[in-house]
């Protein structure tokens, strides 16, 4: 898979030697100099048809030298691999010891505690196992979405035959023939074009068609404007041509695209890094403390056999390793993510990978494709000037389109000299069927998500317009008939005025010209049969149009049919308006017609030296057109939510730098035409200080090279807006990574609908691709899709990032708070010999029952009011765990609930006639006493009263299930103050997320379970308790609102640089 720049001599090289060829000189070259590079090709340059084009035996020996003309596909990892490497991370091995300690300690202790925490913690590594594999699936499901874009068949010349091939089997060299509605099926040179227009739109990023040329293109010129090439995969229009493949498979310009794509590596995003940088500190803070308490405790209770070692081993380090790990943390941030991208879903935004939610929210900088993310993806007639007057997209309804008025002529010329057609019924309901189908298609391509049914479910009541198109053709055609088409003028006028003859466009001419019959001439063969008035309609390129007038029409001169002389004033008007559009960006079209009489059985045609036998010249100017693809209604406020949200905005286009200062211009993206930097394709970027005196800049793609850091700190610091336009995908991924690297840690969100976009979308951290009428490429490399293709939606998905970031931060501030009284429930146990506050059932039952449907509550919590007003967070200061946050939960809350734990733990064994000071006596002090398994009696020296075996184990079943209780419903009371970071509790308000009150009440209900409902108290180790362990928690709950609502009303009226805010600002 090669292409051929050198003279076929040189083909006996091997694939090395080739693919290092010299960049193509055949778009710079003449005919019989291309014929000249390829002999074998055997080219007829006088009737380029007639060639004999390769032999059978040179076709198959370069498919053996360049290989197939088809794309190599990525590699896959085997699935089984995949599936094992969901665990290979420290979380899952930390677990799957402490499983493993369980199972050996049952087996060694017969303890049945053991077993089932063993059981409990395989089951939770199992499928947090399954989920990341089925979520990292989705991610990974794609299409061989570039295959679907290329031609299967293709005609082709060989040993002087035209046949019909497989497109896989064409080799450089081959000459091929393709023609209106067929698609180019490798990269290609003109050898012969006749008025072919090709749709490069996927490839180029640009939505106007392509008029191609069989002349050589200027040396230099970028390969893409070239319009003497051919590129794989475009959809031709109109005409035909010759053409000798260059390239073919990897080597053409869509297999560059596909390489780019597969080269970058995907990265972790911004959540995916936080989570495994939490679980290296959760995982390191688990080891140390549970290391240094295990070591402690041998050298404290004199641990001198292997059994006994053993033996506080599991009991301690386990229980502390158990303890520290929040068992149901992954599950419940994996429900809070499909939660969030489930609430996207019905704004239009689908998730590939859920991870994704946050990212969005987290994004600085968006490099938007303008094409069809911008803008509509709609050719429009946005102006009309006609008889020295200017209108937009008139509505007036033309009285009678059948006089020589400036309008009626209008009507007719933009209609008549027009190769778009109506689409039939039959037709129009294919495209709606086509429509749904392909909306399906794109929902089933993305994620089904892990929450409340599949993506159909989410999207129900989601809205899409059914826009079926009522015209088919150029784009610019289709645009003239939708402004014009009023009282079905299309219809009646077409059938009114036949074609006679037609000279359609082409880039030499720059114009394109009917002849029709016009109604008079019933009365013109009454006086003479043999002659009929025929009239001419034409359209073009408007300085070629007005060189080929003299008149223009105007009602002003009724008596002169409607016309008067091209003076000075006119063409000075004439240009003043032509200026403005194409200052603006606009396609214009000017149109020009006359009438003359001629035989009736005139045959029209040109002579030999082009020559037409009937007028070209002196002809009356109608008037002109502006037509466009207009911004999106809702774009511009979506523009202004990004920059109050501090959000850049990049336009980043293939089209031509006028238009895109035009659209960014409308859409407030350039927040000023005026005091704009313009690098063009020509010039050397200025010198830095005259870039720091402007707003804003343009900068042309072939320039993006040559930005030194200086610049780049300049484009990413301006506030006047930036443009990139005539990028290559090349460029626009430079693009994307010099935003990575040079924007302070920033996240970068691409956006794009073509193939060309595929790269930008891959290198962004997040790739944003129109989901219904993207390219299947764009929709593979992406990780978001917009299933109205609307850029607002961007915004609304920004708002949800954001949200789920705080949510989630919300979240682990609630659940590490009760890892601390966790941790001392056993340390205390281990370190100064008191019983211990918790068992390890009763510490799982915390992770992975009560305290997970009130976490997961959050994920439906409200937006702060803030929350688009403030800037993008900083990945390196506003860390989703950050120390601070840890403080909040350890120390501070931590400590307040283990306060009240203690004091209900305490009062337990007060109210059986115990105090802790006891367990430090004489005889006492065994950890065999005061346990579930508790085996002999013992007596308290203090108060003389032996205990036997089976009170011992009551009393510290109730010691455990006081500390239980005021620990979970403590919890209860801390979810309302978690609620918000900065606002008020009373201010944000508390009823309005229902779910929370349905978790604390579905946790409340397994907290009576847990510790009153006989036999399920029995397996955690509980037992029935009094009122004390409650109130206490009511207690500990008070005491957390009133610290939490103190701290943020100092983080509300305090400066950022207050150094106590910043101890306690989470």
């Amino acid at each position: 898979m090669a292409d051929i720049h050198e003279p076929e001599e040189d083909l006996e090289t091997g694939p090395e030697e080739i693919s290092a060829a010299p960049p193509m000189v055949e778009p710079f070259s003449s005919l019989e100099d291309i014929a000249l590079l390829h002999p074998q090709s055997r080219i007829d340059t006088s009737n380029l048809e007639r060639s004999r084009g390769l032999t059978a035996e040179e076709a198959s020996r370069r498919l053996n030298v360049y290989g197939k003309n088809v794309l190599t596909p990525p590699p896959k990892t085997p699935e089984w691999l995949r599936f094992l490497q969901q665990f290979n991370n420290l979380f899952l091995i930390l677990l799957i010891i402490c499983a493993v300690l369980s199972l050996i300690s049952y087996a060694l202790f017969d303890d049945i505690n053991n077993l089932y925490v063993g059981i409990v913690l395989l089951v939770v590594v199992f499928l947090t196992g399954v989920e990341g594999y089925h979520e990292e699936g989705k991610a990974l499901k794609t299409i061989d979405s570039f295959t679907k874009i290329l031609a299967t068949k293709c005609r082709v010349i060989r040993d002087g035959k035209h046949d019909e091939v497989e497109a896989s089997s064409l080799v450089p060299g081959d000459i091929i023939l393709v023609k209106d509605g067929e698609k180019i099926a490798a990269d290609l040179v003109m050898l012969q074009c006749r008025g072919l227009k090709t749709d490069c739109s996927m490839i180029t990023g640009e939505a106007e068609l392509v008029n191609c040329t069989d002349n050589p293109s200027k040396p230099g010129t970028e390969m893409f404007e070239c319009l003497n090439l051919g590129f794989n995969g475009s959809l031709c229009f109109d005409g035909s041509a010759v053409g000798l493949v260059l390239k073919t498979g990897d080597s053409t310009a869509i297999g560059t695209f596909a390489k780019l794509v597969s080269e970058t590596e995907a990265r972790a995003s911004p959540l995916e890094v936080e989570v495994r940088n939490f679980v290296k500190l959760v995982g390191f803070i688990a080891l140390s403390i549970a290391s240094i308490a295990f070591v402690v405790s041998v050298l404290k209770q004199g641990a001198d056999t292997v059994d006994e070692v053993f033996e506080l081993f599991v009991n301690g380090f386990l229980v502390i390793l158990v303890a520290n790990i929040p068992q149901g943390l992954p599950s419940t941030v994996t429900s809070l993510l499909s939660l969030a991208a489930r609430k996207m879903a019905k704004g239009a935004v689908l998730v590939k990978r859920l991870d994704c939610v946050e990212t969005l929210g987290s994004c600085s900088i968006i490099c938007s494709d303008k094409t069809g993310t911008l803008t509509k993806n709609e050719m429009t007639v946005t102006d009309i000037w006609y008889d020295k007057h200017m209108v937009r997209r008139t509505r007036k309804e033309c009285e009678n389109f059948h006089t020589q008025e400036p309008q009626a002529l209008m009507y007719r010329c933009a209609i008549i000299c027009n190769r778009a057609e109506r689409i039939k019924p039959e037709e129009a309901n294919v495209e709606l069927k086509e429509f749904h189908s392909r909306r399906n298609r794109q929902l089933s391509n993305v994620s089904q998500l892990s929450w409340a049914g599949s993506v159909n479910d989410s999207m129900k009541d989601l809205k899409f317009e059914e826009k079926v198109p009522t015209f088919k053709g150029n784009p610019s055609d289709v645009a003239l008939l939708n402004c014009f088409d009023t009282m079905n003028a299309v219809d009646s006028l077409r059938q009114a005025y036949p074609i006679e003859f037609e000279v359609p466009f082409n880039s030499t001419n720059k114009w394109q010209l009917v002849i029709v019959k016009t109604p008079f001439n019933l009365k013109l063969r009454e006086e003479n049969d043999s002659q009929c008035e025929y009239q001419i309609l034409m359209k073009g390129a408007p300085e070629v149009v007005l060189s080929r007038c003299t008149t223009w029409a105007t009602r002003a001169d009724k008596d002169a049919n409607f016309a008067t002389p091209v003076t000075e004033d006119f063409e000075r008007d004439f240009h003043e308006i032509y200026e403005g559009y194409a200052k603006q960006g606009r396609r214009v079209l000017a149109f020009c017609s006359t009438t003359f009489t001629a035989p009736e059985n005139i045959v029209f045609a040109a002579d030999d030296e082009g020559k037409y036998n009937f007028p070209t010249t002196n002809l009356k100017f109608i008037g002109m057109t502006a037509i466009m693809d207009p911004p999106r209604d809702n774009v511009p406020d979506a523009i202004q939510s990004c920059h109050e949200a501090g959000v850049k905005v990049f336009m980043v286009t293939g089209d031509h730098q006028l238009t895109a200062k035009a659209i960014a211009t409308q859409i407030g993206l350039l927040k000023s035409a005026d005091n704009i930097e313009l690098l063009q394709g020509g010039n050397e970027p200025n010198d830095i200080n005259s870039w720091n005196k402007s707003w804003g800049a343009i900068i042309h793609g072939t320039r993006v090279d040559d930005l030194t850091d200086q610049h780049w700190g300049f484009l990413l610091s301006c506030t006047g807006g930036v443009c990139f336009a005539r990028t290559t995908p090349a460029q626009k991924r430079l693009i994307v990574e010099k935003c990575q690297v040079f924007g302070d840690g920033a996240i970068v969100a691409a956006t794009g609908d073509g193939v060309n976009d595929a790269p930008a979308l891959k290198q962004s951290n997040i790739g944003v691709a129109m989901g219904l009428n993207g390219s299947a490429v764009a929709q593979d490399a992406a990780d978001i899709l917009l299933m109205d293709d609307n850029f607002a939606s961007i915004v609304a998905g920004i708002k949800e990032g954001r949200i789920i970031f705080d949510n989630i931060k919300k979240t682990i501030a609630y659940i590490m708070a009760h890892i601390f009284p966790e941790v001392m429930a056993v340390l205390f146990s281990l370190l100064i010999g008191i019983p211990a506050g918790l068992t390890a059932l009763q510490v799982l039952s915390i992770d992975l029952g009560t305290e997970m449907l009130v976490a997961i509550s959050l994920a439906y919590e409200k937006p702060e009011s803030d929350i688009m007003k403030r800037t993008p967070r900083n990945l390196q200061t506003d860390r989703l765990v950050s120390p601070v946050l840890l403080f909040y939960s350890y120390v501070i809350v931590g400590c307040i609930i283990t306060a009240g734990c203690l004091m209900s733990y305490t009062y337990t064994y007060w109210e059986n006639g115990l105090k802790l000071s006891d367990f430090f006596e004489e005889g006492v002090n065994n950890s065999d006493f005061f346990t579930l398994t508790a085996t002999e009696p013992v007596t308290i020296p203090r108060t003389g009263r032996t205990y036997s075996a089976s009170e011992q184990q009551d009393i510290f079943s109730k010691g455990v299930t006081a500390f239980y209780i005021t620990l979970t419903v403590g919890q209860f009371c801390h979810i309302w103050c978690c609620k918000t970071r900065v606002s008020s509790l009373f201010v944000h308000g508390m009823a309005e997320n229902k779910l929370t009150f349905w978790g604390v009440g579905v946790g409340l209900v397994l907290v009576v379970l847990f510790c009153y409902i006989p036999g399920v108290n029995d397996i955690v180790g509980a037992a029935p308790v009094g009122w004390f362990g409650w109130v206490m928690a009511l207690v500990t709950g008070f005491v957390i609102l009133v610290y939490t609502e103190t701290t943020k009303w100092f983080f509300r009226n305090s400066k950022d640089s207050n150094l106590i805010l910043r101890l306690i600002a989470w």
